[in-house]
């Protein structure tokens, strides 16, 4: 175990040491995998597009036309669906529609736009050049084209391709079974009507909605109560089920919080506390092969935590490859000071957007407890460990909260 804060470096490199969980396998409708992880690799069986086709509505010419003559004869009309083979004489020409199949000798159509009609013929007013407005079958994915590898995650941007080249089912990765609890005797559920100590759980409600991905099987199983001996009866009563628990507080320094050393005396710490603001009292181990992830009871650090680093980390566990989060690059309006030594992730808010660059305004609530500077800002800029003045102009990473917590 370190016996310094690690680095955010320092921490991605020894969530790349897990190995990947040897999930099963199962065939799904194509309609229920979004975000499912693809067991095997998906090869076309057809080309796609199936058969040549028009980009437009318009005429099909025949290609020994081309460029020869500008006056038609309309013979035939030709609808998406329709399956004639069509052969077009010389002078001839075929109204066709968009994604209609194409006559056997043409591959040009011009545009509606580009002719005048009149009595069953066409003039040319601007002639089309061999090949145009016409979509060659197989252009897009031949057959026996690998389409996407395993591993790969299904998502609205591709499943519409998965469905083109005839899948309707897919194998894919079961879930990953992950149970979560959050830690306190102060936690309620929630309540306008709350009083003396307590508080409201509202990190079940955080990592119910992180943890709702298409790719988890997530279950919340209770609130920790502040003593050793019902932590460890309630760990030990779902372990076994799951291949992740992920905890929220009851990791720090105090005298209430035991998880730390019951993983020591339970299974293996791999790591705790981090060089990173918010977010330092994040703790790694295993008991009995099942991952223990120990977010800080602070509900900033829980949803950074997770956005920055340990969604990743999931997706690790299913496929062999961490993915970090998507970063832009902000101008900041503001200045001011940071230790060193540390990382720091502050919440900023877009100002505008000029000379090709985003400028973004601190949001004015930092602490780790300010819940609300998650829902009222719209990400954070990661300050590298070695810088200690900010100022007014100066660069860096911006992540959004709507690529960490989708």
């Amino acid at each position: 175990m370190n016996n310094k804060p690690l680095t955010k470096k320092e921490v991605i490199n020894l969530l790349n040491n897990f190995e990947v969980i040897n999930l099963e396998t199962e065939f799904i409708n194509l309609l229920d995998a979004e975000h499912r992880f693809l067991a095997k690799p998906v090869t076309s069986l057809i080309n796609l597009p199936p058969f040549n086709n028009s980009a437009v509505d318009g005429y099909a010419l025949n290609d020994e036309d081309i460029a020869k003559t500008n006056i038609f004869k309309i013979s035939s009309r030709i609808a998406a669906g329709d399956d004639r083979e069509i052969i077009l004489n010389r002078g001839q020409v075929a109204r066709i529609f968009t994604g209609a199949k194409m006559p056997n000798n043409s591959s040009t159509v011009v545009m509606q736009e580009n002719v005048s009609e009149k009595d069953g013929y066409i003039s040319i007013i601007k002639q089309p050049s061999l090949g145009e407005n016409c979509r060659l079958a197989g252009e897009d994915i031949s057959k026996t084209e690998k389409v996407f590898d395993a591993g790969k995650k299904i998502s609205s941007k591709n499943i519409s391709l998965l469905a083109a080249v005839g899948k309707n089912s897919v194998q894919v990765k079961k879930k990953l079974r992950i149970g979560y609890f959050t830690s306190g005797n102060e936690l309620l559920n929630p309540t306008e009507d709350i009083s003396g100590s307590k508080i409201n759980n509202s990190n079940q409600y955080a990592l119910h909605s992180l943890l709702n991905k298409g790719y988890l099987d997530a279950n919340y199983l209770g609130v920790l109560e502040d003593s050793k001996e019902k932590i460890l009866s309630m760990l030990f009563d779902h372990i076994k089920n799951y291949s992740v628990i992920i905890t929220t507080g009851g990791a720090s320094v105090g005298e209430e919080d035991h998880l730390i050393d019951l993983i020591k005396e339970n299974g293996e710490l791999l790591f705790w506390k981090t060089a990173i603001k918010p977010g330092r009292p994040l703790a790694v181990g295993t008991i009995n092969n099942t991952i223990i992830i120990c977010l800080p009871g602070n509900p900033v650090s829980v949803y950074l935590l997770y956005g920055m680093l340990i969604k990743s980390f999931l997706e690790r566990l299913c496929v062999n490859e961490m993915i970090m989060p998507t970063h832009y690059m902000a101008t900041v309006n503001f200045s001011m000071r940071k230790k060193t030594e540390r990382l720091e992730w502050l919440r900023v808010n877009i100002d505008k957007k000029y000379n090709n660059m985003i400028h973004v305004n601190k949001y004015p609530k930092q602490g780790s407890g300010m819940i609300s500077s998650i829902a009222y800002s719209d990400g954070i800029i990661e300050i590298p460990e070695d810088v200690s003045q900010i100022n007014k102009g100066d660069k860096f990473k911006l992540y959004l909260f709507s690529d960490l917590f989708d």
